[in-house]
C-alpha cells in the first residue's frame, strides 16, 4: 500500500487546538497538517456566538477569540432516544471535539461531542494543551535548527517602575520576537489577576505605542499561542502563567 511508501508524521490522538491553526491547516486532498503533524479529530474551547437547528443536525459557531467563529455541525441521533439533543444556547462556552472538514473552500468541524465547560479554568487548560502539543510536534525541527519559535516564551524580562508604567529599554530581540512585541509579552506575563490584563491597562502603560500596534501585536502574540483571550476580546492571559 501507498502508505507504507513514505513515512508521516500522523497524530493519533485527538489533538487540543485553535481556531487559527484550524484555518490555516495546510490541506492536501483529505489531509489536514498543522506545522509537520497531520491531523484528524481535534478539540477546540470558545463560546457559542449563533446556533440554527434543523431536523438533522445542530449548527453552532464557535469564537475561541483567535480567528472568526468556526462554524460546527452535530449530527442529530434520531435512533436513539436517550441521547440529549437539545441545543445549547449562544453565550455557553464549549469544549467541541470533532473532525476537521472542507468544502467548498469552506472550513468546518463535525463534531462527535460538544460539551458545555463546568470550569472556566478549563480554558486556561486547553490553551496550555494547544501550546504543549505545538511544541512537542515541532521537537525535532526546534532541536535541530534552533531557529524562531523554538521556545515559547522569551527569556528576557522586563521591570514595572514605582509608578506603574513599562520599562522595557532593556529587552532584545530574542526567540523570534522584535522588541515592541517582547514588552507586550512580559507586561501581559507580569499580570496574575484571574481575567488577566486589559487592553485599556496596556495602552496606559505602554504609551510609546499606538493603539493599532499594541492591537497588531496582542493579535499577533495570540495567533501564536503566547497568549489568548479570557472574559472578552480585551482581556489578555499568557499561556505560561500558571506554570
Amino acid at each position: 500500500m501507498f502508505v507504507c511508501v513514505v513515512q508521516r508524521s500522523r497524530a493519533q490522538q485527538i489533538v487540543p487546538c485553535t481556531v487559527s491553526q484550524l484555518m490555516s491547516a495546510v490541506q492536501a486532498e483529505d489531509v489536514f497538517k498543522v506545522g509537520e503533524v497531520e491531523i484528524a479529530q481535534v478539540t477546540i474551547v470558545g463560546v457559542i456566538r449563533n446556533t440554527d437547528k434543523s431536523t438533522i443536525n445542530i449548527q453552532y459557531k464557535v469564537d475561541d477569540m483567535t480567528a472568526a467563529p468556526m462554524d460546527v455541525k452535530q449530527w442529530i441521533d434520531t435512533e436513539d432516544m436517550g441521547v440529549d439533543n437539545s441545543v445549547i444556547p449562544p453565550g455557553s462556552y464549549v469544549k467541541v471535539s470533532g473532525n476537521l472538514r472542507s468544502f467548498q473552500n469552506n472550513r468546518s468541524l463535525v463534531a462527535f461531542s460538544v460539551r458545555v465547560l463546568e470550569d472556566m479554568n478549563e480554558v486556561t487548560s486547553h490553551m496550555l494543551e494547544v501550546v504543549n502539543a505545538h511544541m512537542q510536534q515541532s521537537k525535532p525541527q526546534s532541536m535541530m535548527g534552533g531557529g524562531a519559535g523554538t521556545s515559547m516564551m522569551p527569556t528576557a524580562h522586563a521591570s514595572m517602575s514605582s509608578t506603574g508604567s513599562y520599562s522595557g529599554a532593556s529587552m532584545m530581540l530574542v526567540n523570534g520576537l522584535s522588541a515592541n512585541q517582547n514588552q507586550v509579552l512580559s507586561l501581559i506575563k507580569s499580570c496574575h489577576e484571574p481575567q488577566g490584563i486589559s487592553m485599556q491597562d496596556l495602552k496606559q502603560k505602554l504609551s510609546s505605542m499606538s493603539v493599532t500596534v499594541i492591537r497588531q501585536i496582542v493579535d499577533f502574540l495570540s495567533n501564536e499561542g503566547h497568549i489568548f483571550s479570557t472574559i472578552d476580546e480585551d482581556h489578555f492571559r499568557s499561556t505560561d502563567n500558571e506554570a
